[in-house]
């Protein structure tokens, strides 16, 4: 009989920190065969990443065993996991650009790994890439490529030395529908004989599991999409979905009664049922904060990547008080344009300007200054330090515009966003979405008068995702500012009030 690839059995994961301990697992039993590609859905915070993350053997399990491709994680010491990652695994990770070196060429991030586990095919570089439909691209550098073939750049690495087991940690989050098919389908293909865990929220991605699991609270709490199949552990604790409770009106007490069938629940009278997406926001925005936004107008706008032309002819108008979201494919120029607009870059030809006055052409310090005074900028990761509180991370934004502020300025924008119960907490503690919400506090507290976002949803649940849309409509149309968000999420393309389409 062939051993399983991973085997977890009543795995806890906690996360001793300065200001508590912080459970991401908590009894999590899972089996995954030789062979057998399985899905992995959650809300943000279930502890989906932390369940990769102790399969790399980037940390262990605080109780529990966990065993994966014939090394015991709780046991290893650190030369062993180092080299069941070196041989055995092949992980793509969710923020695929942070793996490509950027001063090296595709082929040669590909054969990197291939070279660390002691081999040296330059023919196997060549030929993953040939069939990631890059076969034109080998000499091209990550700036060079778009963000669809940046990922599959990151596939290639990850399964070139032909590893026993796949971790993906969504490896689709940032790319438009058909680009994520493309990819899915390449991991899925080269990945071979390999067993995949593949951490997602995209159900189309799931979907194409042999077997998907849900993870709720630190433990599997179902299986299963159509029909789910819900889990029952040794307590005999019961996790329902929230989209079963919003439709059956169940808010936060419930009656359970034994009837002939199983068991019966009935919603308590008086419990109120929170729509996905409502918790934590705030009916007021914080006072006296905003200063309105500025009308932003681009004119015959170019800029190209070596011979690869991104924006060509580019001419828009953003208007002030407004929720503009910027469409289109992967590749298309929508994460150039928003460095574009907070004057990272500069545009080979065309005139960028807010309110009549140009800054297209700004450079170091002017541009510097100009982003201190005018920019609020959400990155596709929010750029927090681990060690800092939510608070401390927010404050350092004012620092850094030299703005020292009110002392409870960062507190008022942190209850914005609905994480005032965790302004304490180190940023690395907190979940995928209470880091974009702690991101978008930064980006807010220096009152810009233009927001930028970069696929603020990416990685996130609908519910979480649904939460960061209503914050950016609140920004516009509460704070007057000029917000303009890249996406491909049909949640925030539906509450645009405008909708740039770059396809």
């Amino acid at each position: 009989m062939i051993a399983p690839a991973i085997v977890g059995e009543d795995v806890f994961l906690i996360y001793r920190t300065g200001h508590g301990d912080v459970s991401a697992l908590r009894g999590l039993d899972l089996t995954v065969a030789a062979g057998e590609r399985v899905a992995v859905l959650g809300p943000s915070g279930a502890g989906k990443s932390s369940l990769l993350s102790l399969c790399a053997g980037f940390a262990r399990p605080s109780s529990g065993r966990l065993r994966v491709a014939g090394t015991t994680i709780e046991a290893a010491g650190s030369r062993r996991l180092a080299a069941l990652r070196r041989h055995e695994l092949g992980i793509v990770r969710q923020h695929f650009r942070r793996s490509l070196p950027e001063e090296l060429t595709a082929q040669e991030i590909v054969g990197l790994p291939l070279r660390l586990a002691g081999g040296d095919d330059p023919r196997r570089a060549a030929e993953l890439l040939d069939r990631a439909g890059l076969g034109d691209r080998l000499s091209a550098r990550p700036a060079e490529l778009s963000g669809g073939e940046q990922q599959r750049v990151a596939v290639c690495a990850a399964l070139v030395k032909r590893p026993h087991v796949v971790l993906a940690d969504e490896p689709t989050g940032e790319l438009d529908g058909p680009t994520s098919a493309a990819v899915v389908e390449l991991l899925l293909a080269l990945a071979g004989e390999a067993a995949v865990l593949l951490v997602t929220h995209d159900l189309a991605v799931a979907g194409r599991a042999d077997r998907i699991v849900h993870v709720r609270d630190g433990r599997v709490s179902a299986e299963g999409e159509a029909e789910q199949d819900l889990v029952v552990d040794e307590q005999g604790w019961l996790r329902l979905p929230r989209e079963l409770r919003e439709q059956a009106g169940i808010g936060r007490r419930v009656h359970a009664a034994a009837t002939a069938r199983g068991i019966e629940l009935v919603a308590r009278a008086g419990t109120v049922v929170v729509p996905a997406g409502d918790e934590g926001t705030r009916d007021l925005a914080p006072a006296g904060e905003g200063t309105g936004g500025l009308d932003v107008a681009l004119r015959d706008v170019w800029k190209a990547y070596g011979d690869r032309v991104v924006l060509r002819g580019l001419s828009l108008d953003f208007a002030a008080a407004t929720l503009h979201v910027v469409a289109g494919p992967s590749g298309s120029g929508k994460t150039t344009l928003l460095s574009l607009l907070a004057a990272l870059d500069a545009p080979d030809d065309g005139t960028l300007a807010a309110d009549g006055e140009p800054f297209g052409q700004l450079r170091g310090e002017a541009a510097a200054a100009w982003r201190r005074e005018h920019v609020g900028f959400l990155s596709q990761t929010p750029l927090l330090a681990g060690h800092l509180s939510a608070r401390e991370n927010v404050a350092l934004a004012l620092t850094l515009r030299d703005d020292a502020g009110d002392g409870d300025r960062p507190d008022r924008w942190l209850e914005w966003v609905g994480l005032e119960h965790a302004a304490d907490r180190p940023a690395a503690s907190l979940s995928g979405g209470e880091q974009r919400r702690v991101g978008l506090a930064q980006a807010m507290v220096g009152e810009p008068a233009i927001l930028l976002v970069d696929e603020p949803t990416a990685h996130l649940d609908r519910a979480s995702g649904r939460h960061v849309v209503a914050l950016l409509e609140r920004a516009a149309h509460e704070h007057g500012a000029t917000v303009i968000a890249s996406t491909h999420d049909t949640d925030l393309i539906a509450a645009a009030d405008q909708v740039v389409d770059l396809a």
